[in-house]
């Protein structure tokens, strides 16, 4: 098996579950010595025990990357206990589906905090360290929102589009330095932040399809890390929506928010802030289970189907 990233030394956030947490598994698979860092504690420290059992090193630190204080402590923290930083994977993320009249002011702030701010914090600290050594390189973990329009969303495609931008001009500005920026583009992945994320819309939230497996989002990171370029998408079928949204606008705007209503947003539930103050340590998990649950269903489809198929191909040649 590859050690890529045998001593290096690797920091993620939001790493207590979704993609981080899939992210740190495939890191230490590597070699990786391994940094995680959320605001949960027992979902963390789970992480941690499971990559060291991958045989990683690997130590949990509760951060709330919205809190520049914090973030400040991590990289202090990790580079006196480790001498630096190679790389630094900013994933943590906070969720809110709602029409932006439905979206409290304070949550919507919530959202652009983490998702935004909790990258300009990171990057502030950790760029003395960096200047000093030469080289690192930070993994933004966008989002194909990072590129696209969601109704219902406000709060997060306008965080994820500000990271973007963000990470964008740093990549420019740090050209053909040791110091790299690269972003990955997740399309719709299977992790529990559609159970954990706040929803006022009276519905219950599902993931848009098609969801793609969590370990591969988590793959798509340390790829990202390891051969860094400016975007790297997880998912064609959304990726492909992108060029839509340029080249037919009219077409694209038009049909986003029936999607959403169709496939995202079904039954009734109840208003929630979700994870937005107390992080969801009970609810964290490497998935979210929602292939699994698409496989339960789509699986006895195509069986019928093939069943079906046959049958009729077999009263067809029957009535010969």
């Amino acid at each position: 098996m590859s050690q890529r990233f045998r001593g290096k030394i690797v920091v993620i956030t939001g790493a207590s579950s979704g993609i981080g947490r899939s992210a740190a598994h495939a890191f230490a698979r590597q070699g990786a010595t391994l940094v995680l860092a959320a605001r949960s504690h027992d979902s963390l420290e789970a992480a941690a025990a499971e990559c060291r059992a991958l045989g990683a090193e690997a130590v949990a630190i509760p951060t709330d990357v919205a809190d520049e204080h914090q973030v400040a402590d991590l990289v202090a923290t990790v580079t006196s206990r480790f001498g630096r930083i190679d790389v630094f994977v900013g994933n943590a993320a906070l969720f809110v589906y709602g029409l932006f009249e439905q979206t409290p002011t304070a949550a919507f702030k919530r959202v652009v905090d983490t998702n935004l701010y909790g990258h300009l914090n990171a990057i502030t600290h950790l760029l003395p360290h960096w200047r000093q050594r030469g080289s690192g390189t930070y993994v933004l973990v966008g989002s194909i929102q990072s590129l696209l329009s969601a109704p219902y969303q406000s709060a997060y495609v306008t965080s994820k589009h500000a990271a973007l931008g963000l990470i964008d001009v740093l990549g420019d500005e740090f050209a053909h330095t040791g110091i790299r920026f690269t972003t990955l583009l997740p399309s719709t992945i299977d992790t529990p932040i559609y159970q954990n994320g706040a929803n006022y819309t009276g519905k219950n939230s599902h993931p848009l399809p098609p969801t793609v497996s969590v370990d591969r989002a988590g793959r798509a990171v340390v790829r990202a890390a390891a051969h860094p370029k400016r975007y790297r998408y997880v998912g064609r079928v959304q990726a492909s929506l992108v060029p839509l949204q340029y080249v037919f606008p009219g077409l694209f705007h038009k049909i986003t928010k029936p999607m959403v209503e169709l496939f995202a947003l079904r039954g009734t539930g109840a208003p929630t802030d979700g994870n937005l103050w107390t992080p969801a340590d009970a609810g964290n998990a490497t998935d979210g289970g929602w292939v699994a649950k698409r496989r339960r269903v789509t699986r006895p489809l195509l069986v019928l189907g093939a069943v079906a198929a046959v049958a009729t191909v077999a009263l067809g040649r029957a009535r010969r």
